[in-house]
C-alpha cells in the first residue's frame, strides 16, 4: 500500500469517526433543546470590581468599558418571595443577568412596615452579592412625586446600607426613582445636595443614580445643570410600547453631549407597566444600548397580573423558570439578559395587544392593588358560594311556605310562635351589633392610611364618620325592634258585627 492510499484511508477515518460523535451527540441532547450563545461579555463584581463613571457610561477598575444588562423587582414587600437567594443565583447564572435593581418603595417604608422592608432589602442585597451581581438599591419614589417629601427617612435609609456594604463594590444607589407632578430639576438637585454626602461618607467611590423630573424623562436640566458630584449618573426610563424616536433622540442628544445616563428602569410595553408589547420597538431601543453600552434594568421580576410581569400569575420562584413559566415579556427579556444580539431575539408578532377580557383584569387588579386582588382571583369559589347560598335560601323558603301553608292567622301569629321568633330576632341584632362594632374598632385603629397623605386620610375619615352615624341608626331601629309589643285587637261581639248585603269599599 503506497503512502498516499494510507493517508487517503486516514484521512477517510477521521471524517467518519467526526461523524459519527456528531451523531451521537445529536441523539444525547435532548430533542428541541437549544443552544445559548452569549455574545456580550458580562461583567461581574469578582472580576470586574467596583464600578466607576468613564464618559457616558460605565467602566470597572481597569477602566475598560462594561454593560450592565439587569432585571427590576417589583415592590419589595408585596412579592417577597422573589428575594431567595436560590433563585436570584438562578437568574444570575441562568439568564446570565449580572444586575438586580431592588425597588424599595419609599411610601410603604416611611408607612407602618419600614423594619420588614429593610429586612427584605438587606436579604436581597445578600442573595445578590452571593450570585456575584451588581444590585443597584432603588430609593422607589413614585405617588409621593418630591423626593424632599420623605428626605429625612430617605437619608436614614442610605446612610444604614451604605454604612453596612460600605466596602463592598457590587452596590450602585438610586436615590430617587421618578421624580414628577410638579418636582423640577432644583427640587432634585437640592435633594441630591443632601443625600449625596450621607452616602459618600461611607462609601466615596460609589456610583450614585439620579432621577429627572417628569417620570425620569427629561435629561434636559440635567445636562445644562449637572450635580457638583462625581461618578453620578442620571436616569432615563422608557417603556418601547409609548416612547419612540421622541424619547430616543433626547437620550442620543444627552449621550452625545457627554452625560452619562443610566437606564434603571425600563420595559417592552406600555408606560403603565401593562397594555401592549412592542417587540420591534424593543429591538430598536435595546440594540441603541447595546452599541453604546448604556446599562439597563428591565421592569419586572414578578407574576403581577400585567403585560411586563416575567411570570405568569401564580408563578413561584421555587425553581428554574421554565418555558411555560414565562410571559411573552418573560421569554423576550431572558434571551436579551443572556446577550442575544435584539433584532435576532424572535417573537410572533411585532406588536401584541392585550384582549378585552385580559385588560379588565388588569384594570381590576390596578384598582384593587396586590391584596385586595388576591380574593378577586379566587372569584370561581365565591361565585360556588353565592350559588350554594342561592340554593340554601330557595330549600330555606320552601320549607317554610311548607309549614305555614293551610294555617290560619291566628295560628301563626300566636303568642307561642310570636315569643320563639321574637327571641330569635334579638339573638340576630345583638350578633349583628357585636360584629359592626369590631368591625368599627378596626377601621378606627388601624385601616386609616396616615402614610398616603392628607388627602386620603380626610376622605377616609368622611366615610368612618358615615359607617359610625349608620350604627348608631341601626342601634336606635334595633332598640325600636326589641322593644315591640303585641297590641291585642279588641275583641268585638258577634251581634255588633254590622248587617248589609253589599260592602263596596271606598
Amino acid at each position: 500500500m503506497t503512502a498516499t492510499k494510507r493517508r487517503i484511508r486516514s484521512f477517510r477515518m477521521i471524517v467518519l469517526l467526526f461523524l459519527l460523535a456528531g451523531t451521537v451527540i445529536a441523539l444525547i441532547r435532548p430533542a428541541g433543546a437549544e443552544t445559548t450563545s452569549y455574545t456580550a461579555e458580562t461583567a461581574r463584581p469578582s472580576v470586574n470590581g467596583r464600578l466607576h463613571v468613564q464618559g457616558s457610561v460605565l467602566a470597572d477598575e481597569s477602566g475598560n468599558e462594561v454593560q450592565l444588562r439587569g432585571v427590576s423587582t417589583h415592590g419589595l414587600t408585596w412579592y417577597p418571595e422573589y428575594i431567595d437567594e436560590a433563585f436570584i443565583r438562578t437568574i444570575g447564572e441562568d439568564w446570565n443577568c449580572n444586575m438586580i435593581r431592588l425597588a424599595m418603595y419609599s411610601e410603604v417604608y416611611c408607612g407602618k412596615e419600614k423594619e420588614k422592608s429593610m429586612g427584605l432589602l438587606l436579604k436581597g442585597i445578600d442573595a445578590a452579592i452571593s450570585a456575584d451581581m451588581y444590585v443597584l438599591v432603588d430609593w422607589h419614589i413614585l405617588n409621593d412625586s418630591d423626593p424632599n417629601i420623605n428626605k429625612a427617612e430617605a437619608a436614614e435609609f442610605f446612610e444604614a446600607v451604605s454604612s453596612k456594604y460600605a466596602d463592598v463594590p457590587n452596590l450602585i444607589y438610586e436615590i430617587c426613582n421618578e421624580p414628577n407632578g410638579s418636582t423640577d430639576w432644583s427640587d432634585v438637585t437640592a435633594y441630591s445636595n443632601d443625600i449625596i454626602p450621607v452616602i459618600r461618607q461611607n462609601s466615596p467611590d460609589s456610583v450614585i443614580v439620579v432621577g429627572t423630573p417628569e417620570y425620569d424623562r427629561n435629561l434636559g436640566d440635567a445636562l445644562m445643570r449637572p450635580l457638583a458630584f462625581d461618578n453620578v449618573m442620571y436616569v432615563l426610563h422608557f417603556y418601547t410600547a409609548t416612547h419612540y424616536e421622541g424619547l430616543r433622540g433626547e437620550l442620543d442628544a444627552a449621550y452625545q453631549a457627554g452625560l452619562p445616563v443610566f437606564i434603571s428602569e425600563c420595559g417592552i410595553s406600555e408606560a403603565s407597566g401593562d397594555g401592549t408589547i412592542d417587540f420591534a420597538s424593543a429591538a430598536e431601543w435595546f440594540t441603541y444600548l447595546k452599541e453604546r453600552n448604556i446599562s439597563y434594568a428591565v421592569w419586572s421580576l414578578s407574576s403581577k397580573d400585567e403585560s411586563s410581569a416575567f411570570f405568569v400569575n401564580g408563578f413561584t420562584p421555587d425553581h428554574i423558570p421554565e418555558e411555560k413559566d414565562l410571559t411573552s415579556a418573560g421569554k423576550w427579556v431572558r434571551e436579551l439578559i443572556r446577550g442575544r444580539d435584539p433584532v435576532e431575539i424572535p417573537y410572533t408578532e411585532a406588536v401584541v395587544e392585550k384582549d378585552g377580557f385580559t385588560k379588565f383584569r388588569s384594570w381590576i387588579s390596578d384598582s384593587l392593588g396586590t391584596r385586595g386582588y388576591a380574593p378577586f382571583r379566587r372569584w370561581k369559589y365565591f361565585a360556588l358560594s353565592g350559588v350554594l347560598a342561592v340554593a340554601l335560601a330557595y330549600i330555606a323558603v320552601s320549607i317554610l311556605r311548607k309549614t305555614t301553608r293551610g294555617h290560619t292567622y291566628d295560628e301563626i301569629c300566636s303568642p307561642e310562635k310570636q315569643t320563639s321568633r321574637r327571641t330569635l330576632s334579638r339573638i340576630l341584632l345583638l350578633a349583628t351589633s357585636v360584629c359592626t362594632f369590631i368591625y368599627l374598632c378596626w377601621r378606627i385603629f388601624l385601616s386609616i392610611p396616615v402614610e398616603s397623605g392628607i388627602a386620603a386620610v380626610l376622605a377616609n375619615l368622611v366615610l368612618l364618620a358615615v359607617e359610625i352615624l349608620g350604627f348608631v341608626e341601626s342601634l336606635v331601629m334595633y332598640e325600636n325592634m326589641m322593644g315591640m309589643r303585641d297590641h291585642p285587637l279588641p275583641q268585638i261581639k258577634d251581634e255588633e258585627y254590622p248587617d248589609v248585603d253589599i260592602f263596596i269599599a271606598t
